[in-house]
């Protein structure tokens, strides 16, 4: 047998709403969030960005790794590519980047252009708490560390004929979640809020 337990805010009491698999569940009684670890509820900070247009649908929210690092560049060769487009130099660059990495489940391709779409254009001037539900967190903070570097060297590849060498070191200053506003459209279409970007929900 196994016995069934409510989960519970740890600061207000209020039950809270956690799917199967969620490795974070969010109280919006309070704005308190959790993430799990080793059957554990462990503080995360968890903050809303605000629809930046009206579309027609539903507003949903999904959840999103907002992950300030620090990036050293030790060796790159090649000719062009995303750090030399911020910086304007294909010298060794040493510099502050958020990220915004999908923590919910999608395409691949469509985490891939999500996340650099929002990680380039860093859209989110000032998150607040909103009092909504915020479920769906299919990506922990290993998998989101891992989707990290993976965007990193995808913005460099973009050119991939001409990457040789690419190095680096990322410094993880800080993990928050962010719920991004999402428009539910027809045909399992989905339209996030901030910038536009539309992708197919094959769930």
């Amino acid at each position: 047998m196994f016995k069934l337990e409510a989960v519970k805010c740890k600061k207000c009491g209020s039950g809270l709403l956690v799917e199967l698999n969620d490795k974070i569940t969010y109280c919006t009684s309070c704005g308190s969030g959790f993430e799990f670890i080793n059957d554990e509820m462990v503080d995360i900070e968890i903050n809303f960005a605000a629809a930046s247009f009206r579309d027609e649908g539903e507003l949903i929210y999904k959840p999103f790794w907002f992950i300030k690092t620090h990036i050293d560049i030790l060796e790159r060769t090649n000719t062009g590519g995303f750090i030399s487009k911020m910086f304007g130099k294909d010298q060794d660059a040493s510099f502050d980047l958020i990220f915004y990495i999908p923590a919910f489940q999608c395409p691949l391709e469509s985490l891939k252009y999500l996340a650099q779409s929002f990680t380039a254009k860093n859209p989110v001037a000032s998150p607040q708490k909103f009092n909504t539900k915020l479920t769906g967190f299919v990506y922990g903070k290993e998998d989101a560390k891992k989707l990290c570097e993976f965007i990193l060297i995808s913005f460099e590849a973009e050119k991939s004929d001409t990457m040789k060498t690419f190095s680096y070191r990322i410094d993880f200053k800080s993990f928050e979640i962010l719920g991004v506003p999402f428009y539910k459209k027809a045909n399992n279409v989905l339209k996030d809020g901030v910038l536009g970007i539309e992708y197919q929900d094959k769930q």
